[in-house]
């Protein structure tokens, strides 16, 4: 698909060179980007997170639905990071770490922002001060939540150092490379004992607050298996695409995005823009969640970004040891 979108590309630059078509692609495919960002992930992710949570409700109780919801909304984060690797490109393993960044502002200031402005439009303030007053009454929750999902971020900002060897937010100098195996290995050790951190706060919290995790709304929850295999088509499909639009970009504007991202473009790429995308299905369940104006919906709306982090944890470890497993076999790995 990427050899695709370049000789697209190509063919736009010569053959409408006077009314600028070398720029044809980047508008055509910041619309697709824009089509894959507001329907397609969010969609096919919608379906897989509601079939998965109506499918774990029904087989392994109710106490798992707030891990389910909250896991499988970070099935865009390891589509995309498996197509990347797929391709070669290590890069792919920074959409999942990313997203740990992405969903501080999104779940935290953006969600709740979202609410708040719609009950103001709707004429439903009433409902905003019951939102402040369960914020204020549940404030060791709160800050429970956003201490975590902060210290996962924590975590996976020390895993993509290690893997690259720069930082995310600098633009480096010079070429940067994937790092060797033993500093991929200590980025998967870092990457394990934010795991275990996490389980331990959460096990804690789960003995006690366990209504938290009991009384939650089911009623958009389908125990389907069809909706659910179709998502997991969906996204993956969409996955491929945006992969291969971040790779047409690359290879195109390379030059230009190293002035923003740094010399790992691709990487870049999946880090800042990937990772927001990715996120929102997130975005989508904390907003549910913030309307419903209970305990337990405010701890899966809190969740849907410490959970997520967690979560992008184990699959940025995942991700390095398959690269590790790849490098070990002797196939050719990039940024």
């Amino acid at each position: 698909m990427t050899e695709l979108f370049l000789r697209l590309h190509e063919w736009q630059s010569g053959r409408f060179a006077a009314v600028g078509g070398e720029h044809f692609f980047l508008i055509e495919s910041f619309i697709l980007g824009v089509i894959l960002c507001i329907w397609g992930i969010p969609r096919t992710t919608d379906w897989m997170v509601d079939s998965s949570a109506g499918l774990a409700g029904k087989y392994l109780g109710a106490k798992t639905r707030t891990l389910v919801i909250n896991v499988s909304t970070n099935n865009p984060e390891l589509a995309n990071m498996l197509v990347a690797l797929g391709m070669g490109r290590a890069g792919g393993i920074a959409n999942p770490l990313g997203s740990n960044f992405a969903n501080l502002y999104l779940m935290y200031l953006l969600a709740p922002m979202i609410v708040i402005v719609g009950w103001f439009i709707r004429g439903r303030c009433v409902r905003l001060a019951e939102y402040w007053g369960l914020l204020w009454k549940e404030r060791s929750l709160v800050v429970g939540h956003v201490g975590m999902a902060f210290l996962m971020f924590l975590f996976s900002t020390g895993m993509y150092w290690a893997m690259t060897g720069y930082n995310q937010f600098g633009l480096g100098e010079g070429q940067v490379k994937l790092r060797s195996s033993p500093w991929l290995v200590a980025a998967v050790i870092i990457g394990c004992l934010g795991v275990l951190i996490f389980f331990l706060w959460e096990f804690s919290m789960r003995r006690k607050h366990p209504a938290l995790f009991e009384k939650i709304d089911d009623s958009q929850h389908t125990e389907s298996w069809l909706l659910f295999f179709v998502g997991t088509g969906g996204l993956i499909f969409a996955s491929m695409v945006l992969n291969a639009i971040f790779l047409a970009w690359t290879a195109i504007y390379g030059v230009t995005l190293s002035k923003i991202l740094g010399e790992a473009v691709f990487a870049g790429l999946h880090y800042f823009l990937g990772a927001i995308i990715t996120s929102l299905p997130e975005v989508r369940v904390a907003i549910r969640n913030y309307e419903r104006l209970s305990v337990p919906d405010l701890n899966t709306a809190l969740a849907s970004a410490s959970v997520s982090n967690m979560m992008n944890l184990v699959l940025g470890v995942l991700g390095i040891l398959i690269v590790l497993g790849m490098i070990a076999f002797g196939w050719k790995v990039e940024l």
